[in-house]
């Protein structure tokens, strides 16, 4: 399998639409394309973003894109609707609200599209009819002919607006619109029904961490807003004024009925473990450790017992009370405990780095079930009121999450369609829900240091970064939402902006030193790594005994061997080494010790990957790991020239990256990476260094959330 050709290259027919940019608006088929690739973009945001681009320089007040957009009377809360519709052609187009391209909000009036727009419109064929004798041509296809919207001036684009809206009728009547929160309640409502209510309760732009019901009437939520560090607050539904908490950690976990918040400290140095479960009253006090080595909990607000997860590999122990070990689960987050206190929910992510997932309960006594699986996106999970159901937000693809509810005999239902992406996050006993709506973008950018300022070389809607050549001229990277399908796609880029490379499904772990291989994961088929050649070429499989989960694989110096993450049934994550030819994987650390970036010393003999409170070099022959002095409480990216290792600390935003000179154990500040607008940034990841320092590259999710209480949701 080689690399795909354009897109739109291969459209013979010609199509009418606009074009601005990279993007071309498809009114015939209502598609949105980008650079020959096709973006997703949902129905209603579509017909707003082609009428603005209609209109170039002119604002188009929220008065007149309602009459426009919904002009049908549909049922909707049309500022919610609205506001979604922009969040999503923003993603679409990788604009910004604070330094916008395409399309500019004045705040309380309206929004205007800004830059030059082409119609494209396919040549009329000639009705004459030649002369008695004269040799007929060939027809000769349709060529488009183009002409440029004039600058500020009204077009009359209803016309071709209500064709497409008349071509996609059918397309109306047969779906569930994600469009606002009120669509669909409209479109669940029944005529013995009350509709369900929602009722805003942030305002604020960045992104939640965790929120549950409090006693008293109280939302207890915690947030990155404006760019600044995560924080908790308390919020009344009849009062919106946010109240700040203070306590010792952000990451809200529970609530007790006696006024307590548990969260997770993980504001204390890196020691190669998890963070300190710990508890402190809402209305201020000393905090108390619980214990340490958490990575998700939950408490039984009525009592002073917690359900855990606790563990540093990829096999995880779910215990219930605490120091009772229920089962091992691959990652799981979001545990949840029933309200009988029988069992305990949670969700089970298969892949490092990724919410692909199961929705999984266990009981007491230890039996397990999958009741849900092979979600594409999965993030929030709660137990229905009744303790009959329990409720999730996932999506089969893409990351525009839907509210879900599976029974313990495993019958799902779908309770609201995606709203953007949904992340439900309590539900209190009489009834009421708290959900989060947020529109979430992974970018990549890029950065030689000569130049002066960062590249954005994002491409669709989730674009993470893999791997950056040494040479600082290409870039490995996936799509792993909407626009990268159910399976994922891997592409390459030059980093000179030119318009990718597609090499095809997969998830992929690296790029061969000479180019020619990518290294890939197929995510349905993990049970074996592709190699996939970047040109002509068929796929070659590489599997070994034993192995059921590979989760991520590079290349030695030289590209003759490969050195790789994976899981043995029953057993952690650890690292082998094998032949890309014949010959068997061999694994050269223990259980549960394992990276996933190349961190393979320039002489190929040992692997960096942490030790306890810091890292060691582990030889690819076998022996004892030795420690690597410097290392502590940071986070190795990789080898630079020579015997440096490029490290980051653990602190989120900014990015400090550090040269560490492995011989003397010196350190060295070296840089401080982040997006110029830091809001709604959750971390920053991926980061890539060339080997002489010249250039690095890094990928973050932004992700821009409201927090709603809904009443009325069965």
């Amino acid at each position: 399998m080689g690399a795909e050709p354009n897109l739109r290259a291969l459209r013979q027919a010609p199509f009418r639409g606009l074009r601005f940019g990279p993007f071309e608006i498809d009114t015939e088929s209502a598609e949105l394309w980008k650079a020959g690739a096709r973006v997703k973009l949902q129905l209603q945001p579509f017909r707003v973003l082609a009428l603005l681009a209609s209109q170039p320089g002119r604002l188009l007040t929220r008065e007149e894109i309602q009459r426009e957009v919904w002009s049908d009377g549909t049922y909707v809360d049309f500022e919610q609707a609205l506001n979604f519709c922009i969040r999503q052609i923003r993603a679409a187009l990788g604009d910004q609200a604070t330094t916008p391209r395409y399309i500019e909000t004045l705040p309380r009036r309206g929004y205007r599209f800004l830059g030059e727009v082409e119609v494209i419109e396919p040549r009329p064929a000639s009705d004459a009819t030649p002369a008695q004798g004269t040799p007929v041509a060939e027809p000769a296809a349709e060529i488009p002919t183009v002409r440029l919207f004039p600058r500020l001036a009204p077009v009359a684009a209803r016309s071709w607006l209500e064709t497409v809206a008349r071509r996609l009728a059918p397309w109306v009547a047969g779906l569930v619109l994600g469009v606002a929160a009120a669509t669909a309640v409209h479109s669940l409502r029944t005529s013995d029904a009350t509709a369900p209510a929602f009722h805003r309760l942030t305002f604020g732009r960045g992104y939640l961490g965790a929120a549950r019901f409090a006693p008293g009437g109280d939302v207890i939520y915690s947030a990155a807003f404006e760019g600044r560090p995560l924080s908790v607050f308390a919020v009344r539904e009849e009062h919106l004024d946010p109240r700040p908490i203070e306590v010792a950690g952000p990451r809200l976990v529970g609530v007790s009925a006696t006024g307590e918040v548990a969260f997770l400290d993980d504001t204390k140095p890196f020691r190669g473990e998890g963070p300190t479960l710990t508890r402190a009253p809402i209305a201020g006090g000393p905090a108390r450790e619980v214990l340490t080595d958490v990575r998700a909990a939950d408490w039984a607000a009525d009592t002073d017992e917690f359900a855990v997860v606790r563990g540093s590999g990829s096999l995880r122990r779910i215990e219930y009370p605490i120091g009772t070990v229920l089962c091992e689960a691959i990652r799981p987050t979001h545990v949840r405990l029933s309200p009988r206190r029988d069992r305990v929910a949670f969700l089970e992510h298969p892949m490092r780095g990724d919410d692909r997932g199961d929705v999984v309960v266990v009981d007491r006594k230890g039996v397990r079930t999958t009741l849900s699986s092979d979600w594409a996106s999965a993030q929030g999970l709660a137990w229905s009121s009744d303790g009959r159901e329990v409720w999730f937000t996932a999506s089969k693809m893409g990351a525009d999450n839907a509210l879900h509810a599976v029974t313990l005999d495993r019958q799902v239902r779908m309770i609201a369609p995606a709203l953007g992406r949904l992340i439900l996050h309590d539900i209190a006993p009489d009834g009421r829900v708290l959900v989060e709506r947020t529109t979430m973008r992974q970018e990549t950018y890029f950065r030689r240091l000569e130049d002066e300022g960062e590249r954005d070389l994002s491409w669709l809607d989730l674009s993470r970064l893999v791997q950056l050549t040494p040479d600082a001229r290409q870039l490995l990277f996936v799509e792993s939402g909407e626009g990268g399908g159910p399976e994922y796609t891997t592409y390459l880029r030059r980093t000179d902006g030119s318009v990718p490379v597609r090499i095809g499904p997969g998830n992929p772990t690296a790029l061969s030193p000479d180019g020619a291989w990518v290294l890939t994961v197929p995510v349905v088929a993990r049970d074996r790594l592709q190699l996939v050649p970047t040109g002509a070429g068929e796929v070659r499989i590489l599997q070994d005994p034993g192995i059921v989960d590979y989760e991520w694989a590079g290349f030695l110096p030289g590209g003759r061997e490969i050195v790789f993450a994976a899981r043995e049934r029953g057993q952690d994550t650890r690292m082998y080494v094998r032949p890309i030819g014949s010959g068997p994987a061999r694994a050269f650390t223990p259980p549960g010790v394992a990276v996933w970036q190349n961190t393979v010393s320039p002489d190929g003999s040992a692997l960096a990957a942490p030790c306890g409170e810091r890292w060691c070099l582990y030889p690819l022959a076998g022996g004892e790991p030795r420690p690597i002095a410097g290392t502590e409480g940071r986070w190795v990216l990789g080898w630079g020239d020579g015997d440096v290792l490029y490290m980051r600390d653990t602190q989120r935003l900014p990015a400090r990256l550090f040269r560490l000179h492995v011989p003397t154990g010196r350190v060295e500040p070296w840089r401080e990476i982040a997006p110029a607008d830091r809001s709604g940034v959750v971390g920053i990841h991926g980061v890539s260094v060339t080997p002489d320092g010249r250039a690095y590259a890094y990928s973050f999710s932004r992700l821009l959330s409201d927090l709603y209480v809904l009443t009325g949701l069965k």
